[in-house]
């Protein structure tokens, strides 16, 4: 019988898993962690899971958290600063839905063992898990598989991190409407944003600072809050005051604070592509997916959804392969699964860098035309059609084009 090994307890092992599962091959987790620390710990990232990673979930029957405070239904949109400041805003359809890592993966993992699912914990080598398996699938981005998937540099653009991150869980702002964001692209020196989230403690706020190197939105990355609590809250709420006025009008100084200690995630993310597949000592192969093959900055937002349409776009290759699974297959595979990740590759790659004039346009129009505003934001549910329309000035014209007709 096939049997499918899975390195790693992210959305993208844990959706493989669970679809495989589902399509009846045998498959075995391997967990790092106690599962119980999934459920614990500082917050890893900020995910939001769109429709499609939605429908999904909703296939494997794990979709359970169709309830107001775990959505986000209207995006608040302003770009540029001061007087030269563009706004727009829309609605999301269906909302993205907002649930914290430490929520979800445990649920995730629980799902799958009580439907017979086996979970291995404790950190082996994958020449030991190759034995057991006619296929490893790497999930888990950590320093021995960055090895095992070199990087690769004909698709990965960067070697250095586009943003410094400051992002936490806040209490103390509230919301001009119900279940929305705030988005503020600030050319040249980054963004800031806030999005309602579910977390082990009920009800909280990300505010996140994704700041341009050596810009003034990089030194709160610095401040550590549990040393200099003062001088945090202070140059976050003077950032905001700069930088997102309208977002600080709405922040309360007198209730503002993380939800807990260690609620706070700073630090960077260098964007990269890494080899998509390796040939282990032993002539067997692994695949790689997840943060093991492709690390995106979180400003677009597509971490987790490409992990999960990754997740059952390979259970489809393996199923049809059903064995076999050489270095033919794990060639063909990931260049079959690059054919849509290449898409938020590019696309989060041009986010990083100064907008081209074309969309620069677009978002005036935006401001201009609710059509267009809401057909760009419904976009994020579709990364392939977010790049068509904005990787060329005749894609950005065929969209508004588009969107003003429906």
């Amino acid at each position: 019988m096939t049997t499918i090994g899975i390195v790693g307890t992210g959305i993208s092992g844990l959706q493989l898993a669970l679809r495989l599962q589902q399509l009846g091959i045998e498959v075995v987790v391997y967990s790092a962690q106690e599962l119980d620390q999934l459920a614990t710990g500082r917050p890893r990232n900020f995910p939001a899971r769109f429709g499609p990673t939605q429908q999904r979930e909703r296939q494997l029957g794990v979709f359970d958290w169709d309830t107001a405070d775990a959505q986000v239904r209207r995006w608040d949109v302003t770009v540029g600063a001061g007087d030269h400041t563009l706004a727009f805003h829309g609605e999301l359809r269906p909302p993205s839905s907002v649930v914290d890592f430490r929520l979800y993966l445990p649920h995730l993992c629980a799902r799958f063992a009580e439907r017979g699912g086996k979970v291995v914990v404790g950190a082996r080598p994958i020449t030991e898990v190759a034995e057991q398996h006619d296929l490893v699938v790497v999930a888990n981005g950590d320093r021995s598989m960055r090895e095992l998937f070199p990087r690769d540099a004909s698709r990965s653009v960067f070697d250095a991190p586009q943003r410094i991150l400051c992002s936490g869980l806040y209490r103390g702002i509230s919301e001009d409407t119900p279940q929305s964001l705030d988005l503020c692209l600030i050319p040249g020196i980054g963004e800031i944003f806030r999005i309602p989230f579910l977390t082990p403690q009920g009800r909280a706020d990300v505010l996140a600072f994704e700041a341009v190197p050596g810009g003034p939105l990089e030194p709160i990355s610095r401040v550590d809050p549990a040393v200099e609590p003062v001088r945090f809250y202070r140059d976050v709420l003077a950032l905001l005051g700069e930088f997102a006025p309208g977002l600080r009008e709405r922040v309360d100084g007198q209730d503002f604070t993380l939800i807990g200690p260690g609620e706070l995630s700073q630090g960077s993310v260098t964007p990269m592509v890494r080899h998509g597949w390796a040939t282990l000592p032993n002539g067997k192969c692994a695949i790689a997916i997840g943060d093991a093959w492709i690390t995106n900055d979180p400003l677009t937002a597509q971490g987790a959804n490409l992990g999960s349409h990754t997740a059952f776009a390979l259970a489809d290759l393996l199923v049809t392969q059903a064995g076999g699974y050489d270095e033919t297959f794990c060639r063909a595979a990931s260049e079959q699964l690059w054919t849509h990740a290449r898409n938020v590759v590019d696309w989060s790659a041009a986010f990083l860098g100064p907008a081209p004039a074309h969309t620069t346009a677009l978002f005036a129009k935006a401001a201009e035309d609710k059509r267009i505003a809401e057909a760009f934001i419904n976009n994020f549910n579709d990364p392939v059609a977010m790049w068509q329309s904005l990787a060329s000035p005749r894609g950005t014209d065929a969209f508004l084009a588009e969107s003003i007709e429906e």
